[in-house]
């Protein structure tokens, strides 16, 4: 929690699980929590998210490049910026850089603190999953092997102290707009729906897309405040025309995937809007009442019948 090192839930190098994408990239990935990315450039290098604040992420950063880092929130969860006060603090950080609504309360959206029954409601949802994956870790091991190439899912560290600080947004990014690493270029792409902010990046030289939560290997949800399946449809219709080879979403185990993903989740989101999706009552991973729609190899989550997005 907080900035300084010694006041953090987990240690660094024990928590993250970080691997070479090749080509200047790397995957730090809190395994079954979220996953961050960074890319490193001839000029500066740029981190995609930076995770829950469970561990001190400017360590590990610190470890793969010396060049000055543009933070890029890919939308305002606190899973996905816990990082950012440590890396104030540890970082040479040019900017921490999001949506423009992230920078208006009125939104929703703003980088405020942690909401502490959040965290505790997370951390207690969480042990039950840690639970539930060991026991199919367990049964994989002994008949499946589909987890021999994946990162193994972290035992939770003691959480009573965790905590997620507000910290500021010093630089808006604009739909369209070129974040230029030297050697590497990124289209910001606004792809509202999970939330009004979200953001992805695409290196269209590479083919490379960082998806946020708009294109995931786990359930997609689009039933807290500020989600809207109607714009989740058309970002991911956007997405589904861009020449994407690759695609790196941040949650789940499973952290890459090929670019045709992207129009399977368009797909599905064109079917629940038209209602031809499998529904059914169901419930999030803390434990919330949502409606679950299956779609292929896509799971769509939307508001409990009676209950509202916003």
């Amino acid at each position: 929690m907080g900035s300084a090192r010694g006041e953090f839930c987990a240690v660094a190098e024990e928590w993250f699980a970080v691997r070479d994408l090749g080509d200047g990239m790397y995957l730090i990935n809190e395994p079954g929590h979220v996953a961050s990315y960074l890319v490193v450039g001839s000029r500066s290098a740029l981190l995609f998210d930076s995770g829950m604040g469970i561990a001190a992420i400017s360590r590990i950063v610190s470890g793969l490049t010396a060049l000055p880092i543009l933070v890029v929130s890919s939308h305002h969860h606190t899973d996905h910026r816990g990082g950012n006060a440590d890396l104030a603090a540890h970082a040479d950080i040019t900017d921490f850089a999001a949506h423009p609504a992230a920078r208006n309360p009125a939104s929703g959206c703003a980088h405020a603190a942690a909401d502490p029954a959040f965290l505790g409601a997370y951390a207690a949802a969480m042990a039950g999953v840690v639970d539930a994956y060991r026991r199919f870790a367990e049964a994989d091991r002994r008949y499946f092997f589909s987890q021999a190439r994946v990162d193994a899912m972290r035992a939770l560290p003691d959480l009573s102290g965790w905590a997620i600080p507000a910290t500021e947004v010093t630089r808006t990014l604009a739909d369209g707009e070129i974040l230029d690493l030297g050697d590497r270029r990124f289209e910001v792409l606004h792809t509202p729906g999970h939330a009004p902010d979200a953001l992805c990046l695409f290196d269209r030289a590479s083919g490379t897309l960082l998806s946020g939560d708009t294109v995931l290997t786990a359930a997609h949800w689009l039933h807290g405040p500020g989600a809207d399946p109607a714009a989740f449809a058309a970002s991911t219709a956007r997405l589904a025309g861009l020449p994407i080879r690759r695609i790196l979403p941040a949650h789940n185990l499973i952290t890459e995937l090929p670019g045709r993903a992207a129009g399977e989740v368009a797909a599905a989101a064109a079917a629940l809007l038209a209602g031809t999706t499998a529904a059914a009552p169901g419930a999030d991973l803390l434990g919330n009442p949502v409606v679950r729609h299956d779609c292929g190899p896509v799971t769509l989550l939307t508001p409990a019948l009676g209950k509202e997005s916003s």
